[in-house]
């Protein structure tokens, strides 16, 4: 990982610049799903057999992708979007959390109806439902921080979906929280996995319960770099505009944006 950036997107930028890109973007989905389900699918099964080793492995399988995408469940149509806008535009892949998530969490509650319910009570036993969970997350949480540190570029799709912000009673003084465990974890590991130089010079969070546990975020963000619509159509632009012989990539345009004092 090389970069980390706190995007806002507007609404709307989203209906005129990136909704046209959908389509695209949902076909990326599709197959960057597959790849994720497949891969999961063989190293967690439904006969609970989890072998967090080789899922480790395996996962360097998945193919490369440019940048990674976390973001709130609410907003998979328009990270969708986005990924179409990226991919159409500058022809970099996107990996979507949320690909990963909710598959396993379908996952999970077929080994759970198999393994921790009990037909006659029709309840599920409590401690190996904790058990069962406490593993197949554990397992995805460390291939996900294997995807975020091999990607050079991640983006933390920021929308009120994500972020609650709730206002001090004075009104003066804002503290930024999320809803998502999932979106806390990989917001903690944007900020302790090192940086490295780029290779060439890379959000469904679920939460599903209705039990609602805030996690403070305000410290993390501010180690991401802001950028906004403004940012991204100056990226447009210049891409689009440099010259013929250009031997430069799409990322490395934009941190001349984002850092233009900066060497690599």
């Amino acid at each position: 990982m090389f970069s980390r950036f706190n995007y806002s997107p507007s609404n709307f930028f989203y209906n005129n610049t990136f909704n046209q890109h959908l389509t695209k973007g949902s076909e990326l989905f599709s197959q960057h799903e597959k790849e994720v389900q497949d891969c999961l699918s063989k190293y967690i099964t439904e006969d609970g057999v989890i072998n967090g080793s080789d899922l480790k492995e395996h996962w360097f399988s998945i193919s490369d992708k440019d940048i990674f995408i976390s973001h709130s469940h609410k907003d998979i149509n328009k990270v969708k979007a986005f990924a179409g806008w990226l991919y159409d535009t500058f022809g970099l892949e996107a990996f979507i959390d949320s690909c990963s998530w909710g598959y396993c969490d379908k996952l999970l509650k077929k080994i759970d109806n198999k393994y921790c319910y009990n037909p006659k009570s029709k309840t599920y036993d409590y401690d190996l439902r904790n058990y069962t969970t406490s593993h197949v997350h554990m397992m995805l949480s460390t291939a996900l921080a294997e995807m975020l540190n091999k990607t050079e570029c991640v983006i933390f799709f920021n929308t009120p979906n994500s972020i609650s912000m709730s206002d001090e009673l004075t009104k003066i003084k804002k503290s930024e929280a999320t809803l998502s465990p999932w979106i806390y974890y990989e917001l903690s590991m944007m900020t302790l996995i090192k940086s490295t130089q780029p290779r060439k010079i890379i959000l469904e969070h679920s939460a599903y319960s209705d039990i609602n546990i805030k996690y403070d975020v305000s410290k993390i963000l501010k180690e991401l770099t802001r950028i906004n619509d403004t940012t991204l159509l100056s990226w447009r632009d210049k891409w689009n505009n440099r010259s013929i012989m250009c031997k430069e990539e799409p990322l490395d345009v934009l941190y001349e944006i984002i850092y233009p004092k900066s060497s690599k």
